[in-house]
């Protein structure tokens, strides 16, 4: 941060009181729930930043096993604060370093800005589907899945069986659900060796 402050602290004080939460337009279909793309949390701070002479500066970059994002803050005193989120990246191609960087500068102005957020779309495959069209759970159908994956787990045959389901079987599984079965294949393939 810059050696003084007093000046920002005001004007971000005054920006964060018009500031409202962004609006969770995008869904991620791993878990099921919407979250504020980088779009809609620019939109949302955008003309109070501006209103109070401050604004955003990223810079990204790519280090050993993700990417970093620096988030400034500045005011037009001159006056700046700013700090660096880590992004772990799976992928080292385009695609993985541009959700890693579109990821971690949505929550690095996200966090210098102190926007709520109840975002868990820690993935690159993100959709703007409706949320009506998101495949509704079937506990029963779920139920008789997962009986059919415990059996394939213990069998050693979870991988196989994985393979043979539908998307639409697949998407009716939960993370806990998948856990579960993962871990369950472990257990078995661990005690026979």
């Amino acid at each position: 941060m810059s050696d003084e402050i007093a000046q920002l602290a005001t004007a971000l004080s005054a920006a964060q009181g018009e500031i409202d939460d962004a609006q969770k337009g995008s869904i991620n279909p791993a878990y099921r729930s919407k979250y504020a793309d980088l779009a809609a949390v620019r939109t949302a701070i955008k003309a109070p930043l501006q209103k109070h002479g401050l604004s955003i500066v990223q810079l990204p970059r790519t280090v050993q096993g993700g990417v970093e994002v620096e988030t400034m803050l500045l005011h037009k005193s001159g006056e700046f604060i700013a700090e660096t989120l880590f992004m772990p990246v799976g992928k080292f191609d385009a695609h993985g370093i541009g959700s890693g960087i579109s990821y971690s500068r949505r929550y690095g102005i996200m966090s210098l800005l102190a926007l709520a957020s109840d975002d868990d779309d820690g993935n690159a495959s993100v959709s703007n589907k409706p949320v009506d069209n998101l495949p509704v759970k079937n506990q029963s159908l779920t139920k008789e899945l997962m009986q059919k994956g415990r059996a394939a787990a213990k069998n050693g045959a979870l991988q196989e069986w994985w393979k043979g389901l539908s998307k639409s079987d697949r998407d009716q599984l939960s993370v806990e659900d998948r856990t579960e079965l993962k871990k369950l294949a472990e257990e078995f393939n661990g005690t026979e060796d």
